[in-house]
């Protein structure tokens, strides 16, 4: 005679009377193939018993078990939840799909879903580095800020996760930072809502904090005890030459890091792929050689600035250096490497040279009519402007006049 059981009683039955050895199985005698399997332990489950395709199957039911010591209230309510869960396994079935298979699809999926710093290395590889030039420092920031969470299932992070590490940085002082955080968050998890990762975008909607543009150049003063503090060699080798090179030649940072061998041409340095996707060169004045021939014997497959794993250098990690400087300044903010490219086009101003010649030597884009129709690579006046700048440099430096610093009016 088959057991059955029609509602909670009898499984409360079922599970106070358990078999002496191996199991025992127990009819439903209202959902088609549904039973409770009650063990010798006294634990009892539900499995499903159904047929596709002329394949016999069973499917256990994880998450309700049961026993002996089970209320009857309790047991109510596994069995309201395990019907339903029957039914709309008998639904799937109708369609012609196998549940036991599609849980099996289902727990692979799951355990598929990344962890953030996981997600992290497709980020960088498929997103940044075909869209943005400065990605390694997108990828220092997910390693830098992003790591606290980066144990968790990219699917768990939530809005109030986003928030603390927002906060953090805001806490700290750095309102710009926390807002390249925020940008940076954005594009990362809207990459992983694109990728079918996420249902929604946990950064989206949150504001940015008010920035106030920096302004920052450093005093005459201020140069020289900067020059002073990286000749005592304070900090390593690509960092100071990274710094110097800032200071004199007046290029981006991230450019200055990824500077190649195979792009110095004589009396030239050839930025190929700049930040404004327009190639670029740049005057080597004899100061600027002398710093290249210094990081010749330490390059990497052609790489000039190499930190110690032969890496070529971060930028990102230029700030803390100046940061962590032991110089008095003597106002603040504390400048950044970006204050040095500032600092370098603000002195070619005062010696002269016109906007023209800063943006060119600096390579800002000019989108105007004349920018647009003008193919002059104005090397001419980048050296003039590039030497004028080391003297004055030298000057400062010196404390002494230099014969040849001159200023140019025009150009």
């Amino acid at each position: 005679m088959t057991n059955t059981y029609t509602n909670h009683k009898g499984i409360k039955a079922a599970l106070t009377s358990p078999p002496s050895t191996g199991h025992l199985e127990h009819k439903d005698t209202l959902a088609t193939g549904l039973y409770l399997r009650v063990y010798s332990t006294g634990l009892g489950n539900f499995i499903h018993r159904y047929k596709i395709k002329g394949i016999r199957r069973v499917y256990t039911f994880e998450g309700i078990a049961l026993n002996a010591k089970s209320t009857e209230k309790d047991i109510a309510s596994a069995l309201t939840k395990i019907r339903a869960l029957h039914q709309e396994q008998r639904n799937t079935l109708a369609t012609g799909l196998d549940v036991a298979i599609e849980r099996d699809l289902n727990a692979k999926a799951i355990n598929a879903i990344p962890t953030v710093s996981e997600f992290a290395t497709t980020f960088i590889e498929r997103y940044a580095k075909p869209k943005n030039k400065a990605w390694q420092e997108q990828e220092r920031i997910l390693k830098a800020d992003v790591s606290i969470i980066g144990t968790l299932k990219i699917n768990a992070v939530e809005r109030k996760h986003i928030i603390r590490l927002l906060d953090k940085k805001e806490d700290a002082g750095a309102p710009v930072a926390r807002n390249r955080l925020l940008s940076l968050l954005s594009k990362y998890f809207g990459f992983a809502l694109e990728r079918g990762l996420i249902e929604v975008n946990p950064a989206k909607g949150i504001k940015k904090l008010p920035e106030k543009a920096r302004d920052r150049v450093l005093s005459d003063n201020e140069i020289r005890l900067f020059w002073q503090w990286l000749e005592s060699n304070k900090c390593e080798l690509a960092t100071n030459s990274a710094l110097k090179l800032a200071l004199l030649t007046g290029q981006r940072v991230d450019e200055i890091c990824t500077i190649q061998e195979r792009y110095i041409q004589g009396d030239w340095w050839l930025i190929p792929d700049p930040k404004n996707s327009i190639p670029h060169t740049v005057f080597l004045t004899d100061t600027v050689k002398a710093i290249i021939e210094t990081l010749r014997p330490h390059s990497h497959e052609g790489y000039l600035i190499t930190d110690l794993k032969n890496q070529p250098k971060d930028a990102g990690t230029l700030a803390g250096a100046m940061y962590d400087a032991a110089i008095t300044w003597e106002s603040e903010p504390r400048p950044t490497p970006h204050d040095l490219r500032r600092t370098f086009t603000t002195g070619i101003s005062k010696l002269g040279f016109n906007r023209l010649v800063q943006d060119k030597v600096t390579n800002h884009k000019d989108n105007s009519v004349g920018g647009i129709y003008d193919r002059n690579d104005y090397q001419k006046e980048k050296r003039q402007a590039l030497e004028a700048w080391e003297r004055h440099i030298q000057e400062i430096l010196t404390g002494e006049p230099v014969s040849n610093v001159i200023a140019f009016k025009t150009a």
